[in-house]
C-alpha cells in the first residue's frame, strides 16, 4: 500500500469516528418542550387565597381584572421545577410577553418577575423610570423606558435568540439589544425558583397593575401573540360586515388599525383573514375566539395558472439567476450567463433593473462562464460575488466580488479569489461575522479538490480563507439554521466514476464546520432548505444518471429527487417524499398565502412530452406535495419568485438559450 494510499485511509477513519462520535453523543436536554405558562397562575393558583399586600382589582375604564402589589408584599415564589419538568436546563430560545399599568413616575426598580438561584439571575425584568432592565445570566439589557408611567394599559415582550434580546412594546415598537452570552448557556434549573413581582435582582416590589406574565419556549411570542400589521394585499378585507341585527362590533369603513389593538377598543371583534378567524380585543392584544354566529367567509386567493409576462435577452444562456432588493434603489435580477460573448476571452452577466413592471437591462459585469450570483449586505455596503468557471478546468481561474459604488450607481470590481471551476457561492453570518462558501468542482480530470470557506476580517475590509474542506464534485453549498445550530449542506454530483454518492451536511462547532450527516444522491446539483410548521425540510435535485448503477446508460437525465425532513429528537434528516425529476438542478420553496409550494427545474428539456414539462407541486396534507401545474417552457436553470404589489411573478433562467423568462401568476377565489 502506497502512502498516498495509507493517508486517505488515514483520513477516512478520522472521518468516520468523527461522525460516529457525534451520532453517540448526547446534548443535554433543554426545556424546550412544554407549552405557554403563565407565571401569575402557577404563583397563585387561587385568587381565596391572595398572599399578603396582594389584592385583586377592576378597571372600570379598561373592563380588565388584575392584580395590585402594595409595597408590603411578600415573596411570591414557586420551584422553577415545577414548570420545567424532565429536563435539566432552561431554554436557549424563549420569549415572555406580560400585561401592566402604571401611573408611578418615580420608579425604584421595581421587580416584574425573575427566574434565579442564590447566585445566579437567570430571566428578570425589573422597571425604573427611565430604563427598562433586562437581565440574562447576570448580564443586564437596558431598554429606554418611554410608556409605562402614564397610567395606561400596555404590553411588553420580550425574546431571545442567539446573541440577541428583542423588546416588543404594545406590538408597535421593537428594540434589539446584542446579548453577551455563549451558546449553548447550559443554565440548570434544578435550585431555580419564578417570583412575581418582588425579587432580589431589583430594589423594590411592583407597585402597579399586573396581568399575566406569560412565558414561552421560542423567540417568536411578539408575532404569535400581537395582530399582523397592514396586510400585504390590497385585495384583502379585514373589516366584519354590517349588521344592524348583530351583537358584533364592527369597524369603521377604514378597517381595523392591525398595527395595534388600543385600549379604548376592548371587547371589539374583527376578522383577521390570515387564519380566518374572529378576534375580540383584549388587554391591548388581539386574541383568537369562537363563534356561532354567522359570519360571511371572505374569500382568498390560490394558485390557478401562469403565463408568459416578458422575455429578457440575456449575454448567453443562463446558468442561475439572483434576485435582490437594495433600498432607495429597488429590485434587481442578475442571470449568470455561462458562455464567453464572441468567443472572448472574458464574457459578461447582465444586471437587470426592474422598472415600470418589467426587467431592463442595468449593466453589464465581467463573468469567465459564471454559473452563479450571490448578493449580500455588510454593513450600509451592497455587494455581488460571482462564482466563474472559467475557461481551462485545469488552472486556477478568479472568482470577483463586486461593490456597489453610490454615487456612480454601479457595481465595480472590488476582491477577486481564486477558485477552480467554482460552481456556487453562498453568504452567511454566524454571530455577526460573514462568511462566503464557495463550491470548487475539480480540476482537470481530478474531481477530488478543496472547497473553500472565506470570512469577512474586519481590519483588512476583505475576505480571508477560514476553513477549506475537500469534496468531490462539488455544486453547490447551502446554509440554514436550526434553533442556533448553523449548517452547510454540500451538493455533490460526480467523482470521475459515477454520479451515485454521498452529499454531505456539516455544523459549525468550536468554530469550524464539522461532518454532521451524509445523504446518497445522484448527480446533486442544489439544496433546498425550508420550514412548514416549524419543521425544517431539505430538497435536493438530482440531475443526472450516469455509472455502474446504469451501466446500461438509458435514461440518464431521468432520476428520483426526494425532500429529507429533520428529526430534531434523533439529530438526522431522514427521506419525507421521493419525485420523479428530469435533469434536475434546482428546487424552489415559495408561498402564496397560507400555500406551500415546490418548483422544480428542468435543464435539459428532453424530446419527449414528460421531459419537456416543468412541474409546480403544492403540499396538500397527508398527500404531501402533489403536482399542480404542468408547463412547457424552455429549458430552465433556475427559479425565483418575487411579488410586486398584489402581483405575483416568476422568473427563471434559460439553461440553453439567450431568452430567459418571467411569467405571472394568475389566481382564483375561493
Amino acid at each position: 500500500m502506497t502512502n498516498e494510499a495509507i493517508m486517505r485511509l488515514e483520513v477516512v477513519i478520522i472521518v468516520n469516528a468523527i461522525i460516529k462520535g457525534m451520532a453517540m453523543l448526547k446534548i443535554p436536554t433543554t426545556c424546550s418542550n412544554i407549552g405557554p405558562v403563565n407565571f401569575i397562575d402557577e404563583a397563585i393558583p387561587r385568587l381565596g387565597h391572595l398572599p399578603e399586600g396582594v389584592s385583586v382589582v377592576y378597571d372600570v375604564k379598561s373592563h380588565v381584572h388584575a392584580l395590585q402589589f402594595l409595597p408590603e408584599t411578600e415573596e411570591i415564589k414557586f420551584p422553577a421545577t415545577s414548570i420545567f419538568k424532565s429536563c435539566q436546563y432552561f431554554p436557549e430560545e424563549f420569549s415572555v410577553f406580560f400585561i401592566l399599568k402604571h401611573g408611578n413616575t418615580y420608579l425604584k426598580k421595581e421587580c416584574v418577575f425573575s427566574v434565579s438561584t442564590v447566585h445566579r439571575t437567570y430571566v428578570s425584568v425589573c422597571l425604573t423610570s427611565k430604563k427598562i432592565i433586562f437581565t440574562y445570566n447576570n448580564k443586564k439589557s437596558k431598554f429606554r423606558n418611554s410608556i409605562l408611567t402614564d397610567n395606561k394599559w400596555h404590553t411588553v415582550g420580550f425574546s431571545v435568540t442567539g446573541s440577541h434580546v428583542t423588546m416588543t412594546t404594545d406590538c408597535l415598537n421593537r428594540r434589539k439589544h446584542k446579548l453577551r452570552r455563549n451558546f449553548p448557556s447550559f443554565l440548570e434549573i434544578q435550585n431555580s425558583v419564578i417570583q412575581i413581582a418582588k425579587c432580589e435582582s431589583c430594589n423594590s416590589a411592583f407597585q402597579g397593575l399586573l396581568k399575566d406574565v406569560i412565558f414561552v419556549p421560542g423567540a417568536d411570542v411578539a408575532r404569535r401573540t400581537c395582530p399582523p400589521k397592514t396586510p400585504r394585499n390590497a385585495y384583502m378585507d379585514n373589516r366584519i360586515p354590517t349588521d344592524p341585527d348583530s351583537h358584533i362590533s364592527s369597524y369603521s369603513s377604514v378597517g381595523p388599525d392591525w398595527a395595534g389593538c388600543k385600549w379604548m377598543d376592548v371587547g371589539n371583534l374583527a376578522f383577521d383573514v390570515y387564519s380566518r378567524s374572529i378576534k375580540v380585543c383584549v388587554n391591548g392584544i388581539w386574541k383568537h375566539v369562537t363563534t356561532d354566529m354567522p359570519v360571511e367567509k371572505p374569500s382568498y386567493r390560490q394558485l390557478d395558472y401562469l403565463e408568459v409576462y416578458q422575455d429578457v435577452i440575456t449575454p448567453s444562456a443562463s446558468i442561475d439567476v439572483e434576485l435582490f432588493h437594495m433600498p432607495g434603489e429597488g429590485l434587481f435580477a442578475v442571470f449568470a450567463n455561462s458562455n464567453p460573448v464572441a468567443n472572448r476571452a472574458r464574457g459578461v452577466s447582465g444586471l437587470y433593473k426592474w422598472t415600470e413592471k418589467s426587467f431592463r437591462l442595468y449593466q453589464r459585469l465581467p463573468s469567465i462562464s459564471a454559473q452563479c450570483w450571490c448578493h449580500f449586505t455588510i454593513g450600509e455596503n451592497f455587494y455581488l460575488a460571482v462564482a466563474n468557471y472559467g475557461n481551462d478546468t485545469s488552472k486556477l481561474t478568479n472568482s470577483t466580488i463586486f461593490k456597489w459604488h453610490r454615487h456612480r450607481r454601479k457595481f465595480r470590481e472590488f476582491q477577486t479569489v481564486g477558485t477552480y471551476t467554482a460552481r456556487d457561492m453562498e453568504y452567511f453570518t454566524i454571530e455577526d461575522e460573514h462568511y462566503l462558501a464557495v463550491a470548487n468542482h475539480a480540476i482537470g480530470p481530478n474531481q477530488e479538490v478543496d472547497s473553500v470557506i472565506l470570512k469577512w476580517d474586519r481590519k483588512t475590509r476583505r475576505f480571508v480563507i477560514f476553513q477549506t474542506i475537500t469534496t468531490t464534485g462539488a455544486y453547490d453549498w447551502t446554509y440554514f439554521r436550526v434553533q442556533d445550530y448553523h449548517f452547510l449542506a454540500i451538493a455533490q454530483a460526480f467523482n470521475g466514476r459515477t454520479t451515485l454518492m454521498e452529499s454531505l451536511i456539516y455544523v459549525f462547532q468550536n468554530d469550524k464546520f464539522l461532518p454532521f450527516q451524509t445523504i446518497e444522491t445522484n448527480g446533486a446539483t442544489d439544496w433546498e432548505f425550508f420550514t412548514m410548521e416549524d419543521e425544517a425540510y431539505l430538497a435536493v435535485a438530482n440531475a443526472y444518471n450516469y455509472g455502474p448503477q446504469n451501466f446500461q446508460n438509458q435514461d440518464t437525465y431521468q432520476t428520483n429527487s426526494s425532500i429529507y425532513k429533520l428529526d430534531i429528537g434523533k439529530r438526522a434528516f431522514f427521506k419525507y417524499q421521493t419525485f420523479i425529476t428530469n435533469s434536475a438542478i434546482d428546487w424552489e420553496h415559495f408561498m402564496l398565502g397560507n400555500d406551500h409550494y415546490l418548483v422544480v427545474s428542468n435543464a435539459q428539456n428532453g424530446g419527449s412530452e414528460q421531459e419537456r414539462l416543468t412541474t409546480i407541486y403544492r403540499l396538500q396534507g397527508v398527500d404531501k406535495f402533489v403536482p399542480v401545474h404542468h408547463m412547457y417552457l424552455e429549458p430552465s436553470a433556475d427559479w425565483e419568485v418575487f411579488e410586486d404589489d398584489n402581483d405575483v411573478y416568476f422568473v427563471y433562467s434559460n439553461a440553453k438559450d439567450r431568452k430567459s423568462q418571467i411569467l405571472k401568476a394568475k389566481f382564483k377565489y375561493i
